[in-house]
């Protein structure tokens, strides 16, 4: 643990920078939403859903999080769904505005990573 916080949490932080830069030049190029915006978002996606099942086994194999299970069940269920959100929402809105919504996923998934990871190993 690096600062007091795993390697899940730095690489949600290091995703979801990525995916916010990415998206917000795009924007700020006035395009519309790609390969390159809406890829970026699905790795998010593709992370967290790794991140579920690691979850799944360390409530398994080791004494699960110190704070609330359901508190922290519900930051991931709800951190699964803002990725996958904003990717239909490029999907069925076109514009460029779309690209700014999927720049959102990326801090916000890192924020939620944050809160679970102080449930996890704090509270």
């Amino acid at each position: 643990m690096l600062g007091g916080y795993d390697g899940w949490f730095w690489a949600a932080v290091l995703l979801g920078a990525v995916s916010f830069l990415v998206c917000a030049v795009q924007a700020l190029r006035g395009r519309r939403p790609d390969d390159w915006t809406q890829g970026s978002v699905l790795l998010l996606e593709a992370f967290l859903l790794v991140y579920a099942v690691g979850t799944v086994v360390m409530h398994v194999l080791g004494p699960g999080p110190t704070g609330s299970a359901l508190e922290y069940w519900g930051y991931l269920l709800t951190a699964l769904l803002i990725p996958a959100g904003t990717f239909v929402w490029s999907l069925v809105e076109r514009s460029g505005w779309s690209n700014w919504v999927l720049a959102a996923a990326g801090p916000v998934v890192a924020i939620m990573v944050y809160r679970m990871n102080v449930i996890w190993y704090y509270q």
